[in-house]
Parts: structure tokens; sequence; C-alpha cells
């Protein structure tokens, strides 16, 4: 559940922090965008069923070291501010898409 919120969030940062209206405001933020739809999905599939699929808590750590990697190089420009966020939440999903693998490979 912490991944939907956290997708969510990652969504709407953008628009909050950054309030330019411009159809160019939204080009550096895309790529973080787009990883936190597939993000969410992820995690309300882990929510649902989370014994059937669980493969998905690695799928869900390299998307989110991807975001962090994503947030670190930064060559679009965009509010340092958002790209914080962007570092802060991929490392929070991370953690918690790692804590949910140990937890699990120790049954």
């Amino acid at each position: 559940m912490a991944a939907f919120l956290a997708g969510v969030w990652l969504i709407a940062a953008p628009p909050v922090l950054h309030f330019a209206a411009a159809t160019h405001a939204f080009r550096p933020y895309w790529v973080s965008m787009g990883l936190a739809v597939v993000i969410m999905l992820l995690g309300m599939v882990r929510a649902m069923a989370p014994l059937d699929v669980p493969f998905i808590r690695h799928l869900t750590i390299a998307l989110a070291v991807w975001l962090i990697v994503v947030a670190l190089i930064r060559g679009d420009g965009g509010t340092a501010l958002v790209w914080l966020n962007q570092l802060v939440v991929g490392g929070l999903i991370a953690l918690s898409a790692g804590l949910a693998l140990l937890i699990s490979s120790r049954r």
C-alpha cells in the first residue's frame, strides 16, 4: 500500500511543488511520472495478492533505484525541490520493498 501512495504523491508532486502551467513544464518529470504509475500498479498487485507474485518486490526495488538514478541525472532542468522529493520517495519505496523482501525471505 505504501508503494501505491508513494506513486500517487510522485504524480502529484510536480504540480504541487512547481506551479508552472506551460506545456513544457512537465517535460523534466515525464519519466518519474511514468515510473510512478508503474510503481502504483505494482503496489496494488502486491496489496491484493502478495504471495501469488513474489518477483514483484524485486521489480519494485529495481524501479525505485531507477527512479533515484533518474533524479540524480537530472539533465532536463526542473525544480530542485521536486527532484529532492523524487530522491526521498524513491529511497522510501526501495527501503519498504526491500524490507518486505527481507521479511518474506526469512519465513
